[in-house]
């Protein structure tokens, strides 16, 4: 069985549904392509080991969290940092689905195991994904000993999956970040970026002009997500563009470029072609935008026969 890692903080997630009621989730943005991973290749027909490496305490929603993550298939390989607590987020969602987040994560179980080296050996798997969120919450030496390990584990047959997922808050300056992605861009197999993140961190750029940097990189497949005109897809040396699915009302964009990936990756491992995985991609984020929260109902159908 082919045995897919993802790596990264998994918080609780409280989403305003009105004034006076919050929803408990929880949410993280490789948590979440772990998530639609696991689902989708499950509704595709292939059989996936999907684990989740983060830190998580001894409380009550560290409980419930890892309980969330057994309801959806999700293989447990959390490490415990006692003492410390789950990161916290909520989402106010404006009537065009457009979200608000703030954050309480400084300090949480999972930033105290990322700032560490120990969980480093802990990382393997026949694919392991990962993201510049990620990256974001490791010191400089964390970061030097897990390129280390990639690197070693690439040599050894492993895929690596990287997706830049830029958020400013968190690093010192934006160049930092930059060249904290371009070090992992060069030992990802596959890169997913979004032209909002590459032009807040390279300035703005054409799809060709994004997708040959990170190329030159080292990447060998580049997924380039574009918000509503959909996502431009390469590997070799053809560029293919595909379409956005319409969808009748936007409720709600949190986790849609998480659910991509996570589609895209699952449709990949089940033999589907850069292209193919790229419409399946698009047809989930469809689904997942049309849902409150970053996850929506476990028994949700995402992928329609039309895309695969």
């Amino acid at each position: 069985m082919t045995s897919v890692l993802c790596v990264g903080e998994c918080m609780i997630e409280l989403t305003h549904i009105d004034e006076r009621t919050l929803r408990r989730g929880f949410g993280g943005d490789t948590y979440n392509t772990a998530v639609y991973l696991r689902r989708v290749s499950a509704q595709l027909g292939a059989d996936l080991d999907v684990g989740y490496l983060s830190g998580v305490g001894v409380d009550h929603y560290s409980d419930a969290m890892r309980s969330a993550w057994k309801a959806e298939s999700i293989a447990d390989r959390a490490l415990t940092v006692a003492g410390r607590l789950p990161g916290l987020y909520t989402i106010d969602t404006s009537p065009a689905g457009e979200r608000q987040f703030t954050y309480w994560r400084h300090g949480s179980a999972a930033g105290q195991m990322f700032r560490g080296n120990d969980w480093i050996r802990h990382v393997r798997g026949d694919l392991v994904h990962l993201s510049g969120i990620t990256l974001q919450l490791m010191s400089w030496l964390s970061r030097d000993a897990l390129l280390y390990r990639l690197h070693n584990l690439r040599a050894e047959g492993t895929r690596i999956s990287f997706d830049t997922n830029y958020r400013p808050r968190g690093w010192a300056s934006t160049a930092e970040a930059a060249a904290a992605m371009d070090e992992l861009c060069e030992v990802a197999h596959v890169v997913f970026v979004s032209r909002e993140d590459d032009e807040a961190l390279h300035g703005a750029r054409s799809a060709d002009e994004i997708v040959a940097r990170l190329r030159k990189l080292g990447a060998e497949e580049v997924v380039l997500r574009d918000g509503a005109a959909g996502a431009h897809v390469i590997t070799g040396d053809d560029l293919e563009h595909i379409p956005a699915q319409p969808v009748a009302r936007v409720v709600d964009t949190t986790g849609a470029g998480d659910a991509f990936a996570g589609a895209y990756l699952a449709a990949r491992l089940a033999g589907e072609p850069p292209e193919q995985a790229g419409a399946v991609g698009n047809a989930v984020a469809a689904v997942v935008i049309q849902h409150p929260g970053a996850l929506t109902p476990i028994d949700t159908a995402l992928v329609p026969l039309s895309s695969h």
